[in-house]
């Protein structure tokens, strides 16, 4: 197996063997394929503020959700969401169950070919000498692997990278209580699965896209989004007169793939990791790619420690939309 500096993501996009095939709109307002197993209604450019949801419908149309349940990356992904407190001040408590869940999402992604063409390549190119066994001891650590991250007045810990980008991480104070109600932001959450699922509960409201770049944004590209979101929980609150509060928590600008398979996005992500580490094709945390004629940002920032320096562990990963080649 070959894996050229070029065209790893696109190799490993053309891999996904469990990707979901996407829709958008067309300009009559149909359908471009009935038949996609997600309908994506991206709609109208959000206003920018909270309380405004010019976004009438959910992103998320449709999604087949056999696939989700006979597929078993994504089983084993979703069995992960509620291993995490949404809020980034909580200290996180693995049980053993929870790690056997972990295990068992390794074991299932490392079954797959995008991350056998993502270990050779780095192999390859990079010089790095994985087998088998030891590359599923590094996924484990650089995804899952509890560190303190400094960035900012508030340290966050017990922080991860799985955490952070495929669950997110709220960032709400309980004291500042109004009116029943705590406000705050969400940091993370690129996952589309998991966004795509807290909108069955209810809990994530889509905004509108929030794009940097003009034309027909869901017809040129419907494998990512660039969203505003707003994400809300009724919570019970022990030891205080306010038994039930509201969390409503905003996000200006989130990006995500979308219909990626969970192996895809951590192959993809690990990656991006490794030349980042390596600096090599990354400028000021990003690099540019291309995949099926899009153009895209990846983004990938490792974790910061005491000193402001980089670490080792991955903060945040996501793809920044460009637009199509002319």
């Amino acid at each position: 197996m070959v894996c050229t500096v070029s065209n790893i993501y696109q190799q490993i996009w053309n891999s996904d063997r469990h990707k979901l095939l996407v829709s958008p709109r067309n300009n009559d307002g149909g359908w471009i394929d009935p038949d996609a197993d997600i309908l994506l209604d991206e709609q109208v450019r959000a206003f920018g503020r909270v309380d405004l949801d010019l976004a009438r419908q959910p992103l998320f149309h449709y999604v087949n959700q056999d696939k989700l349940d006979d597929i078993a990356t994504y089983r084993s992904l979703i069995a992960l969401f509620d291993n995490y407190r949404f809020d980034n001040q909580k200290s996180e408590i693995i049980t053993r169950g929870e790690k056997a869940e972990i295990e068992r999402f390794i074991d299932d992604i490392c079954q797959t070919r995008v991350m056998e063409i993502a270990r050779a390549y780095l192999m390859q190119q990079l010089q790095i000498n994985f087998s088998t066994v030891s590359f599923a001891q590094q996924l484990r650590s650089i995804w899952f692997d509890l560190y303190t991250n400094y960035f900012g007045d508030l340290p966050t810990r017990d922080s991860s990278a799985f955490e952070h980008i495929f669950v997110g991480e709220g960032k709400y104070d309980y004291s500042a209580i109004a009116n029943q109600k705590i406000s705050g932001g969400i940091s993370g959450y690129h996952s589309w699965l998991k966004f795509y699922l807290d909108e069955q509960q209810q809990k994530a409201n889509y905004l509108g896209h929030n794009y940097s770049v003009a034309g027909d944004l869901g017809m040129d590209n419907p494998y990512v989004v660039t969203i505003q979101m707003r994400w809300s929980e009724r919570q019970k609150l022990q030891n205080m007169k306010q038994q039930n509060i509201t969390i409503e928590l905003f996000k200006k600008r989130g990006c995500f793939f979308v219909g990626t398979s969970p192996e895809c996005e951590i192959a993809m992500g690990t990656v991006a990791y490794f030349e980042s580490l390596a600096n090599y094709k990354f400028h000021q945390e990003q690099r540019e790619i291309s995949i099926n004629g899009a153009n895209y940002n990846l983004t990938l920032y490792r974790n910061t420690k005491r000193d402001a320096s980089r670490g080792e562990y991955i903060r945040s990963f996501y793809p920044i939309y460009l637009g199509v080649n002319s």
